[in-house]
């Protein structure tokens, strides 16, 4: 298992990766101080910058997506990564890769050289070390269609999902199953919430999603009020731009949010009778 892990990881690390715009312009001034450019300085960066540098501009690079995440999942149904395989991991890609290549804004690719800390920081983020019992890991699988398990695997994954949250969560999902159809978007809705939750009493729960879906609502009813400046010397300053319009793509946004959380909340007021 550890060799299949370690091949999947390959192949991820050998896509190109963004490198974000606000990098970039982080980088400038590591340009001007090494009087070089910046295809040359990320082939380098790693032999010149201390490791905390290196860290805090390239985070984003290697910060894995839940995408990435849910492409390693299924290695997890009856086995975990340990803390020494995680470390052989880290140092093995790290000889064998060398480098990862990064697209630049401008459209163009660059290498970028690998040190020890980018890799640690990827594969510690990808919480594999944090996956359910087989158990648990076997409901979500026999409840969801074979296109959403392994994004409730990374999802279970997540920050604050323990032992207890992630049998929960199967349970819910189990639950909700039998009233409608469940969606990537409704999945990360439930986790995003209950892993916040340090309380599984399902009349707390239900009291905190029910706070949480006004809020929402407020959200979206701005939003769809448009812009409108509390102050007009605020907005003389910006020139009353935006003010009374819609931002339409937000206020989609908001509202497909407000659908999820009032069908998490319906689904708990239905899971407290059960």
């Amino acid at each position: 298992m550890y060799d299949e892990l370690k091949s999947r990881l390959s192949a991820l690390l050998r896509r190109p990766r963004e490198l974000k715009p606000q990098t970039e312009r982080a980088l400038t001034q590591q340009l001007a101080d090494h009087g070089a450019n910046m295809t040359s300085f990320l082939l380098g960066a790693a032999n010149v910058l201390e490791d905390h540098e290196l860290d805090i501009l390239f985070a984003s690079i290697f910060t894995p997506t839940l995408a990435e995440r849910s492409e390693l999942t299924d290695l997890l149904y009856h086995w975990r990564p340990s803390a020494a395989d995680q470390e052989r991991l880290v140092a093995e890609l790290c000889d064998e890769l060398g480098h990862v290549t990064v697209g630049l804004p401008d459209g163009s690719e660059a290498k970028l050289g690998l040190h020890e800390v980018m890799l640690d920081r990827f594969v510690r983020l990808l919480r594999l070390d944090c996956g359910p019992d087989s158990g648990t890991a076997a409901a979500l699988r026999d409840d969801l269609p074979a296109s959403l398990w392994p994004l409730a695997m990374a999802l279970a994954c997540e920050r604050g999902m323990t032992r207890e949250h992630q049998k929960w969560f199967a349970t819910f999902v189990h639950h909700m199953v039998g009233r409608h159809a469940i969606t990537r978007e409704l999945l990360e809705t439930i986790v995003e919430f209950v892993s916040k939750e340090h309380s599984l009493d399902n009349d707390r729960l239900v009291a905190a999603a029910e706070a949480l879906m006004r809020a929402t609502q407020t959200v979206a009813s701005y939003t769809a009020g448009g812009h409108n400046y509390w102050s007009p010397d605020v907005a003389q300053h910006h020139h009353y731009r935006g003010q009374g319009n819609v931002d339409k793509e937000r206020l989609a946004a908001n509202q497909a949010e407000l659908k999820n959380v009032t069908t998490m909340v319906e689904d708990l007021r239905a899971f407290n009778t059960d």
